[in-house]
């Protein structure tokens, strides 16, 4: 094969790699088009501005007027008004302006809620499509998020609902619609409510299905069942689970570790029905202690724009987001960059004595002759004798083999985080009065809650733990037989590490607690404009 052939195989290969856009400590704000326009003060502190929203209804006091053929019409920027101009300036200074589809005035899943737009566009998935790849077209838009407040279970909160599965068919051709759809570079994101990303939820579930299609998530977590503004990142309390705790779950999940796409979602002042205002300090406190968690991840938002006065609480912010950014790299997303094109016929003439896949494994820049940090139990380099601080042995007794998700440990006090089977870090304790619910992936009130055991007790793991992936290659040494030690993963920077289990550095915080319904919505995404 020729040099030429080869580059351009690989050129075809990573423009396919580059699909989804690299980027971390995003400052995201949602901007309410028919609020005030901000002003360059705040324009100056954000990376991303979310138009929101894109309807089909016209506003109406009682129940908004739903298009009864979901027609979406083109919306106003800001002001309740078109403004070009802006756009143009905000490119003009490398911001990305993403059009926001849905809110809270399409229907939500809280008590009280009347609205039920969304469900008139069940089943025009295509026509939902194309109409927002046009007007992020027409606009001059950066992609589209997708907020989807309403329900997607049958009977979900006891509400009668009955098209579930439509709902989740909807969600799921949509996103990837968009993503076929768009231009390359654009983005696809979603904005769900805390509550509809538990473990086991069907919404979650879709979003396992659909993550490569997705550029970040942005949980909203506010109003639902994290308090982080009163908890703190770590903790839970007013909140029934700890922010840190589901957030885990989250990039373990859905991103193989990638903490660079999770947005952590805060509101300044619309929720103080639920507790949930957020001043600047407090929010700059919660994103350092996610720091201390993920050396790079995927910032924060915040609804709304409006009430970021002259930028002053994402100034506040940005002075704890700013310490990593940059953190990662435009590069593939996917595994195993290399290994496909090499295949290809007699490698080229000089390269490499095997002539066959390069060094196969997991990332390019692999891990050094002397094997670093090897703490592993078995063999070579300076071997502690008695093999006791190990990252993995326990880890086989307590997760079921290729299970992803937690299980309880001894006597249900807390849990295990599992991956693929493997444990990722150690025991995370319930708080107190609370004992871990396997069934509903959560700490529950004791009286709910019959304990089902493994026999996991506590289970001592090396502190950097961090998913431990084989080793597929040996390690460089006189060892005869190489033994899959497990690699140590750099937290998530530049080069996404490929899958199966990159996970971002355990959080040692108190397990997710009960679920709780979600608490009727605040006025924060109800649109009032006339379109």
């Amino acid at each position: 094969m020729s040099i030429t052939r080869l580059l351009s195989i690989l050129c075809v290969f990573f423009s396919f790699a580059n699909a989804l856009v690299k980027e971390d400590n995003r400052m995201v704000a949602f901007l309410g088009n028919w609020q005030a326009c901000p002003t360059a003060a705040q324009l100056d502190q954000y990376t991303h501005i979310m138009v929101s929203f894109a309807v089909s209804y016209t506003w109406s006091p009682s129940k908004n007027i739903c298009s009864p053929t979901c027609e979406i019409a083109t919306p106003p920027i800001c002001n309740n008004a078109p403004n070009s101009n802006l756009i143009n300036d905000l490119h003009a200074k490398g911001k990305k302006v993403v059009l926001s589809f849905g809110g809270a005035g399409m229907g939500g899943s809280w008590a009280g809620d009347v609205n039920d737009c969304w469900e008139y566009c069940f089943g025009r998935e295509t026509q939902v499509v194309d109409r927002l790849v046009q007007i992020v077209n027409d606009l001059k838009m950066d992609g589209v998020d997708i907020d989807y407040e309403y329900f997607y279970e049958n009977d979900q909160n006891g509400s009668g609902f009955t098209k579930g599965a439509q709902a989740i068919n909807f969600l799921k051709q949509v996103t990837t619609g968009l993503r076929s759809k768009l231009p390359a570079n654009a983005l696809v994101t979603h904005a769900p409510m805390d509550a509809d990303l538990v473990a086991g939820s069907d919404y979650l579930t879709m979003l396992q299905s659909v993550s490569s299609s997705i550029d970040f998530l942005m949980p909203q977590y506010y109003n639902g069942i994290t308090r982080p503004a009163r908890d703190g990142f770590f903790n839970a309390g007013v909140g029934t689970v700890a922010t840190s705790a589901h957030y885990q779950n989250l990039v373990a999940t859905l991103f193989n570790g990638q903490a660079d796409r999770l947005v952590l979602g805060f509101c300044i002042s619309d929720c103080a029905g639920t507790g949930s205002n957020t001043g600047a300090a407090a929010a700059k406190a919660v994103m350092d202690q996610v720091n201390t968690a993920y050396s790079c991840h995927g910032g924060a938002f915040f609804w709304v724009a409006a009430h970021d006065v002259n930028g002053q609480w994402s100034q506040t912010v940005n002075t704890a987001l700013q310490v990593n950014r940059g953190c990662s790299a435009r590069l593939p997303s996917p595994p195993t960059p290399v290994a496909s094109p090499v295949q290809a016929p007699t490698p080229v003439a000089a390269p490499v004595k095997p002539p066959s896949p390069v060094a196969v494994p997991t990332p390019v820049a692999a891990p050094v002759k002397p094997p670093s940090p090897v703490a592993v139990p078995t063999p070579v380099a300076t071997p502690v004798k008695p093999p006791s601080p190990v990252a993995s042995p326990t880890s086989v007794a307590c997760c079921p083999s290729g299970f992803t998700g937690l299980v309880p440990s001894s006597a249900c006090t807390g849990f295990i985080t599992c991956q693929n089977g493997v444990q990722i870090g150690g025991e995370v304790k319930c708080s107190t009065g609370l004992l871990f619910d396997g069934s509903k992936q959560v700490c529950n009130w004791t009286s709910q809650v019959t304990c089902v055991s493994n026999g996991c007790s506590q289970v001592p793991v090396a502190a950097p733990v961090k998913a431990p992936v084989p080793a597929p290659t040996p390690v460089v040494t006189p060892v005869k037989a190489p033994v899959p030690a497990p690699t140590p993963v750099a937290t998530p920077v530049k080069a996404p590490v490929p899958a199966p289990t990159p996970v971002a550095t355990p959080v040692k915080a108190p397990a997710p607690t009960p679920v709780a319904t979600p608490v009727k919505a605040p006025v924060r995404r109800w649109r009032k404009w006339n379109a």
